[in-house]
């Protein structure tokens, strides 16, 4: 997006140049800012084993030029971002575990009491790692290999089959990636929904909501070429709806054995 805008500043017409420029203001009031970027954003690139934090780099490189101090800046901030998560993440599962072993002693404790058993080789691995300068499982994600692009797809399978080599990695990448790009659906949902449930039509039982909803779009996003469809604009979609909801609200009270609503 932004090397399309920027191409199109350079534009020999003036009204597509004027007409850009105006976008690169607004484009550059969320994303040129720094301090205002949503670096969750580049994470979710991150993760994603065919990019990973090179091609992050590639695209800053592209956008500020290489070896820019704000380039430099803007992917320090992504992986400390990226790590600043990881650690989130691997601090709660210490607390969980810590909770499971207390609980395990516990029972142990009441179980056989007297009797110890030591395990040699779990002991050795232990003061073996504590020697060796070991690598966070960011750092191991990040000097490994990209993925080939026609050989992985799906990217929440990746991470599940290598949930055993990134364990704490793999739970950052299922929450993040699995994050709806956009609120559009949700809420031109809530947008449906104030226009059948206003405040003259707030006593509509389940039922007939929904079927007032589900009738509206089935309405707007037929395929089939219905001479109805064709012939009606939105508006007279919306008073059809409205009629509608006048028959099966008169048909809900005559059909109640209790006092009329007024």
């Amino acid at each position: 997006m932004q090397a399309t805008i920027t191409r199109m500043c350079l534009c020999q017409d003036e009204q597509k140049k004027k007409m850009a420029t105006s976008m690169k203001a607004k484009y550059d009031k969320y994303w040129d800012n720094v301090d205002n970027m949503n670096y969750l954003l580049h994470v979710a690139v991150v993760l994603d084993p065919r990019n990973k934090l090179r091609y992050v780099n590639y695209c800053i490189e592209m956008i500020y030029g290489k070896n820019s101090e704000k380039g430099k800046e803007i992917s320090g901030k992504v992986k400390q971002t990226l790590e600043d998560l990881f650690n989130h993440y691997k601090s709660k599962a210490e607390k969980t575990n810590v909770q499971n072993t207390q609980d395990g002693v516990f029972i142990d404790k009441s179980s056989s009491v007297g009797e110890m058993d030591v395990d040699l080789e779990l002991e050795f691995d232990k003061h073996d790692d504590e020697g060796q300068d070991t690598k966070s499982e960011v750092e191991i994600y990040l000097a490994d290999g990209r993925e080939k692009r026609d050989q992985t797809s799906d990217l929440l399978g990746w991470w599940k089959s290598n949930s055993v080599k990134f364990l704490i990695l793999s739970k950052v990448a299922k929450h993040v990636l699995a994050m709806p790009i956009s609120t559009i659906a949700s809420e031109s949902a809530f947008s449906t929904g104030g226009r059948v449930i206003d405040k003259y039509r707030s006593s509509l039982n389940t039922d007939t909501a929904k079927a007032l909803i589900c009738v509206q779009d089935w309405i707007r996003s037929s395929s089939v070429d219905l001479e109805l469809g064709c012939n009606m604009s939105s508006k007279d979609i919306d008073e059809l709806n409205e009629k509608m909801a006048e028959m099966l609200l008169k048909g809900k009270n005559s059909s109640d054995d209790g006092p009329q609503k007024v």
